[in-house]
């Protein structure tokens, strides 16, 4: 059977009817199909695709950050009135000092008073931390203190000799330096009862309380070219309670308590080990550093002087004489 041609009836063969409908059908596609091919290639050159962006870096434009002023701490109040004495545990009379910054000149005075224990002259530790003159109350001889409870009450004073050129180092076994100070309190020099008021600090208006705790192994005292050690390597551990006074802007060591100002470990009731707690609960108290060796040299840059040559030889009682009596002929 032959689907897409007959036989007319001439005996010639032709399409079918269906067969030629499908051929035009067939033709229309293509053409149409051309077309469109043509159409597409002319709409959509590659000149007319439009490319994607290509963004340049822009330029900052530079712009200068205003400086930020810095402000300047307002300077410490040097009039003590202005200053805050605020009460502290364990204690009546003895306070601590507000703001912190009050302590500043105090601390500059015990740092002298740890200089000339290792082995700076009075006249060097002066100069090196920037005195104008020992800050040392020589001829005061008494003053008024108040005590943990009581007082005012009068005391006589006792000092180191102010010689300017006497060296001396207090040092352990080690060859350490051996002293260490902490804050007790302060207090003010006077009384108010109603509208009455009593000075009796005998010109200071603040005086303040450290103990001093020294645990040596050698004592060594050098004038000139007499040099004496004392000290057998053995410990001899004391604590002083020394006095600072603040006049006129300016701190200075009064000296300590004739009578009961420095006792040994012993009869204080201490040891070592004791007596390092106890400085600790009182600097935690006071917000203030341990003052010592460490301190001395990282505030302000000063070491131990080197040991005299010979040092451990020194112990010759004519050189110890001859130093004592330097000493005893300035202060009389």
């Amino acid at each position: 059977m032959n689907f897409f041609t007959y036989t007319d009836l001439a005996g010639k063969r032709r399409l079918r009817s269906y067969v030629v409908i499908a051929l035009v059908a067939l033709g229309l596609l293509l053409m149409l199909g051309g077309g469109m091919a043509i159409w597409r290639a002319h709409e959509f050159r590659t000149a007319d695709i439009p490319r994607t962006p290509h963004l340049e870096a822009i330029q900052e434009e530079s712009t200068e950050v205003p400086p930020v002023p810095t402000e300047t701490p307002a300077p410490c109040a040097s009039n003590p009135a202005e200053w805050s004495l605020l009460d502290i545990p364990l204690s009546e009379n003895y306070k601590r000092l507000s703001p912190a910054c009050a302590y500043a000149g105090l601390e500059r005075t015990v740092a002298w008073v740890l200089a000339i224990h290792q082995g700076y002259s009075r006249a060097e530790a002066t100069e090196a931390l920037g005195f104008d003159a020992i800050p040392m109350e020589t001829e005061i001889g008494s003053v008024q203190i108040l005590t943990d409870r009581d007082g005012p009450l009068p005391i006589d004073l006792l000092t180191v000799p102010a010689l300017p050129d006497l060296q001396q180092w207090s040092i352990d076994r080690n060859r350490k330096p051996a002293t260490s100070l902490v804050l007790r309190g302060c207090f003010r020099t006077e009384t108010v009862a109603g509208n009455e008021r009593d000075d009796w600090g005998n010109g200071f208006d603040l005086i303040c309380v450290v103990s001093q705790d020294t645990e040596t192994a050698y004592g060594i005292m050098q004038l000139g070219a007499k040099t004496f050690t004392g000290g057998d390597g053995s410990l001899s551990a004391s604590r002083t309670f020394l006095l600072f006074g603040y006049r006129a802007g300016e701190w200075f060591w009064l000296g300590w308590r004739a009578d009961g100002g420095r006792m040994s470990y012993e009869e204080a009731g201490l040891d070592v080990g004791l007596a390092a707690s106890d400085r600790e609960m009182m600097s935690s108290l006071m917000s203030l550093p341990v003052w010592n060796a460490t301190w001395l040299e990282a505030v302000y840059g000063l070491d131990i002087q080197p040991l005299p040559e010979g040092w451990q030889a020194a112990t010759d009682t004519a050189a110890r004489d001859a130093i004592l009596d330097a000493i005893n002929g300035v202060q009389e």
